[in-house]
């Protein structure tokens, strides 16, 4: 016969204590909302609502999501690299350069005789000037025949070098999207009818321990949850409270649920990364495709439960582009996104086909 340890018995009398009186078991678990306000002062208001809504057919859902244990996701790109062919690219530059020539002067000359600068001459945004040289009657030319003249040219400017050898980005740089995603428990109905839902959704983990208590004492546990619901009557309800009085407990643990993106070293190519980390996702659309109003009803009990670490990472380095024109198009040149929800419910009830 097994023996429980004293946490596994612990835990499971936390569970009866959280239970409602004995009932018997429904098919649907009873969902019984009631609102009472009551106002003393110099104002009465009586706000009276009615609907009479005749629907053409029904979506009924009554769902449990367990998930026990961790969830992770990763991405990794690095070291893609698109070479292009040699360019000066794009642009307007400026620059300034100081050219000397060496020469034979084929003629006698007496001492070392200047030579005067003269300019500027400006065209074009170019302005070209000679500033000057020198003769020298002992020392030889390059062709050894004649006296060594000097002459020294300066040039400056702005230029725009044509774009033809160069890429344009919005057109022809590649692009490397990483992405990551780790969910837990995930759901998403559509509905162009009425639609009644009871869900329930429950992210966890077994927790470390003795030889006393393994696994499958967790397992137990979380089957004594599931039993006690047929003493309530919202079954999804008693299954978080006796969770949560597990967790209080020590005998569940919580989960890790992570998504990593990386990506590093990339030559001339446009980079996305996005890590998503979810625990609890529901997303419900009824009346999704505009059908008539009549249909947009939504009745929905909905429970959540995460007992858990969510992360998520997106890192990008060593970005390079070159030979590139036309950036602008493509921004951002780099994206970066993380996003890690915990628990999460969307709800969309009539026309919202355009959403």
């Amino acid at each position: 016969m097994r023996i429980l340890n004293k946490k596994m018995l612990s835990s499971a009398a936390a569970v009866a204590m959280f239970a409602a009186m004995p009932t018997g078991a429904f098919a649907f678990d009873a969902v019984n909302w009631v609102w009472d306000n009551e106002v003393t002062g110099g104002t009465d208001i009586d706000i009276t609502v009615e609907a009479d809504l005749v629907p053409t057919g029904l979506t009924q859902v009554e769902k449990l999501q367990v998930q026990i244990g961790d969830v992770s996701a990763t991405s990794t790109v690095s070291g893609i690299t698109n070479n292009q062919p040699a360019g000066d690219g794009a642009g307007v530059g400026t620059f300034s350069e100081t050219f000397t020539f060496e020469t034979d002067l084929n003629q006698e000359v007496a001492g070392n005789d200047p030579i005067l600068p003269a300019g500027p001459i400006e065209q074009n945004g170019i302005t070209a000037s000679f500033d000057g040289g020198s003769t020298n009657e002992n020392e030889f030319g390059p062709n050894m025949s004649g006296e060594l003249t000097e002459l020294t040219f300066s040039v400056e400017g702005t230029v725009t070098v044509d774009p033809a050898d160069s890429l344009d980005a919005e057109v022809e740089l590649p692009s490397i999207d990483s992405a990551a995603t780790a969910v837990g428990n995930n759901q998403s109905i559509n509905s162009d009818v009425a639609t009644l839902l009871h869900d329930g959704q429950f992210l966890l983990d077994t927790n470390g321990r003795d030889v006393a208590f393994d696994e499958i004492d967790a397992v137990g546990a979380i089957a004594a949850i599931g039993l006690g619901s047929a003493f309530a009557d919202n079954s999804h309800t008693a299954f978080a409270v006796g969770a949560t009085a597990l967790a209080v407990t020590g005998t569940i643990a919580k989960a890790e649920v992570d998504s990593t993106s990386e990506v590093s070293d990339i030559l001339n190519a446009r980079v996305d990364s996005a890590a998503t980390s979810v625990g609890n996702n529901v997303s419900v659309n009824v009346n999704a495709d505009g059908t008539p109003e009549g249909d947009s009803v939504l009745i929905a009990d909905m429970t959540q439960f995460a007992l858990a670490d969510i992360s998520a990472s997106s890192s990008v380095s060593g970005v390079t582009v070159n030979n590139y024109t036309n950036l602008a198009a493509v921004n951002p040149l780099v994206g970066s996104s993380a996003t890690a929800v915990g628990n999460n419910v969307s709800i969309n009830v009539g026309n919202v086909g355009d959403l």
